[in-house]
Formats: structure tokens, C-alpha cells, sequence
């Protein structure tokens, strides 16, 4: 039987496995977990919001929120929609791809106390697909939003917590109970109401370029 020693260049199985598995253990206890809405960038290059900063902002976005109209209420006589900040919903694609709707019919609740909310309303699709799920986590981009008489862009991450179906009916559709931007009567799409949880504001400064404007 030969017996493996120096230079011979081989490395049994067994021993290469207990190597590989020590080695992941030391770099795993060495490297913090990097959450979805984190990087591998440094934290300081990150601009969460905390405290007071984080209260101003959630109030300012969610007196920018839509009201979440249906048809039949958006058609009724006196209704005024309100002034609302279009934004973009983003989420991962199965290939691994980033996927961005921009929407207009989102709500920002303030809480007080526990976790603030997002409540998203989504014609099916990629986006409607990706966070239609208890658990699934996405951004919504939010440009142009005025606090103190400043203009921020931000990035809210969400996790979903609850997930309401409409599946289209010519009965529900006629009624007006789908939203007042949904245009998925032809291909008799469900409408999705998600409920999300916020996890952070993130002010994002101008490093993210995507400019919409108020409607």
C-alpha cells in the first residue's frame, strides 16, 4: 500500500474536506450576515435613518402616499386624489435579476408603536410574482420626497407580512373594486394587495439616478 507524503501532491479526500469545512467555519464567524437590504460595502458608506430622522421621514412619506382609490370611488362625484408620489417598487427575479415597476398606488402607515407599514397594490406580474409571498422582501424607491423643506431620495425595505388576491371577474371589474390605475382587465389579471413590514428607511443621497416626478 503506498503511503502519501510530502511531494507527492495529493491531498486525500477526507483530510481536503475537513480543511474546507474549518476554513468555512472560521470565515462564517469572521463575516457579520448581510442582510437583503445591506451590502458587502461598508455600513458607514450606508445612510440609515434612526430616531427623529427616521419619525420625519416616515411622516413625510406617508403624507405622500396615495389613498389606494378603486375605480368606483375614484369615479364618484367630489372624489380629489390625492397629490401622491409616483415611486419604484423593486424585488429579485428568479434569474437574479433586479425587477422595477414604477407605481402609483402605495400607502406609508405610520405606527405608534412596533413596525411602520407599506401596503403595495400590484397588477400581476414579474414584481406582483416576486413579493406575493409571506416572507418575500423588496424595495420601494422614492425620489423627490420633502422634508423639512428638503428634497431626499429613499429607499424603504420591506418584508411582506400579508398577501390579498382579487382575481379578475367582469362582475368585480363592472363594479369598480379594482384599482383606479389597473389595466389588467384585457389579460384578466389578479390584483394583489400586499402588506409589507418596513425594516429601514435608507437615505440614498443622488447615488440612485432614476428621476420620476409628482403626477
Amino acid at each position: 500500500m503506498k503511503v502519501l507524503g510530502k511531494g507527492t501532491g495529493i491531498v486525500p479526500k477526507f483530510s481536503f474536506l475537513v480543511v474546507f469545512a474549518v476554513l468555512c467555519t472560521a470565515m462564517l464567524s469572521a463575516q457579520p450576515y448581510v442582510d437583503a437590504y445591506s451590502s458587502a460595502t461598508e455600513q458607514t458608506m450606508k445612510s440609515m435613518l434612526t430616531g427623529d430622522a427616521f419619525e420625519a421621514a416616515a411622516k413625510a412619506i406617508e403624507a405622500g402616499s396615495a389613498d389606494l382609490a378603486n375605480l368606483a370611488t375614484a369615479k364618484a362625484p367630489g372624489y380629489k386624489a390625492p397629490k401622491s408620489y409616483l415611486a419604484h417598487v423593486m424585488s429579485a427575479n428568479p434569474d437574479g435579476s433586479v425587477g422595477i415597476s414604477t407605481i402609483s398606488q402605495w400607502r406609508y402607515i405610520v405606527s405608534d408603536s412596533g413596525k411602520d407599514h407599506v401596503i403595495l397594490q400590484l397588477t400581476w406580474g414579474q414584481n406582483a410574482i416576486n413579493l406575493a409571498e409571506v416572507g418575500r422582501r423588496g424595495s420601494l424607491f422614492i425620489p423627490g420626497v420633502s422634508v423639512d423643506g428638503k428634497s431626499y431620495r429613499f429607499l424603504i425595505h420591506l418584508k411582506a407580512v400579508n398577501i390579498d388576491e382579487m382575481k379578475y371577474s367582469d362582475e368585480a371589474f363592472n363594479a369598480g373594486l379594482f384599482n383606479s390605475y389597473y389595466s389588467g382587465a384585457q389579460g384578466k389579471k389578479t390584483q394583489y394587495t400586499i402588506t409589507c413590514e418596513v425594516l429601514a428607511i435608507e437615505d440614498v443621497g443622488n447615488s440612485v439616478k432614476l428621476g420620476l416626478q409628482m403626477p
